[in-house]
C-alpha cells in the first residue's frame, strides 16, 4: 500500500467479486463499507471525492455535481432509482445521519476519514473475504466501474468513448489501459477470425 502522496496500483474486481463484497458486507452488517463500495462504483469518482460528499449531496437526490479535485472539472453524476433507494436504505441502517455531515465522517477528528485509512480497510477486506483481486484500492471501484459499462455494452466503440468522457480522461488509449483491455483481450479478437 502507498503512503501519503505517493501512486498506489490498483485492479478492477470481476463484478461477481463485487458482488461477493457487497454481500458479505451487508451479512456483515457493516453498512458504512457497504454505502463506500456502491458510492464509488456508482459514482466512478475517486476517492478523494467520494470522502468528501455529505449527506445532503446525495440523499434522495437524482443528481450530483462535483468538481473533481484531481482535474477542477466539473462533472454531473446522476442517481438512477434503484441506487437512491439503496443509499435510502442505507442510510436508515446507518440510524439516520445527520444530512450536513460527511458520510465518510472521522470518528476520531473533525471532517472525513483519509485515503489511507480507506486503503487499509480495503486490504482487511480483501483478506478477511478472500477476494480475487491483486491489488485492491479506492481507484479499484471506478476501475469496477469501468469495466462493468465496458463488459456490458453492446456497442464496445461506443462505450469506450462514454467512458473516456465520464472518466474525464485524456484520450481513448488510456481508458482502454484504465480499464485493463490487455493484449490477451486484443489477440483473442484476431484469433476470433475464421474463414
Amino acid at each position: 500500500m502507498a503512503k501519503k502522496n505517493q501512486l498506489t496500483t490498483s485492479d478492477h474486481l470481476e463484478y461477481s467479486e463485487f458482488e461477493k463484497l457487497l454481500s458479505a458486507l451487508h451479512a456483515d452488517k457493516d453498512y458504512f463499507w457497504e454505502l463506500y463500495a456502491r458510492l464509488a462504483f456508482c459514482t466512478a469518482c475517486r476517492g478523494g471525492d467520494i470522502l468528501n460528499f455529505t449527506w445532503l449531496d446525495i440523499l434522495d437526490k437524482e443528481e450530483a455535481t462535483i468538481v473533481e479535485q484531481k482535474t477542477g472539472k466539473a462533472r454531473r453524476i446522476t442517481f438512477n432509482k434503484s441506487v437512491r433507494n439503496t443509499i435510502h436504505k442505507l442510510w436508515e441502517l446507518l440510524d439516520k445521519p445527520n444530512r450536513n455531515e460527511f458520510i465518510f465522517k472521522s470518528n476520531k477528528y473533525d471532517g472525513h476519514i483519509s485515503i489511507q485509512h480507506v486503503n487499509r480497510k480495503l486490504k482487511e477486506f480483501r483478506f478477511k473475504y478472500k477476494l480475487n483481486i491483486s491489488h485492491f484500492s479506492t481507484h479499484t471501484f471506478r476501475k469496477t466501474f469501468g469495466r462493468y459499462v465496458y463488459d456490458n455494452a453492446p456497442n464496445k466503440a461506443e462505450a469506450l468513448i462514454l467512458l473516456n468522457k465520464i472518466l474525464n480522461h485524456s484520450n481513448l488509449q488510456v481508458t482502454k489501459t484504465y480499464i485493463g483491455i490487455t493484449q490477451e483481450e486484443i489477440r483473442s479478437i484476431y484469433d476470433s477470425i475464421a474463414f
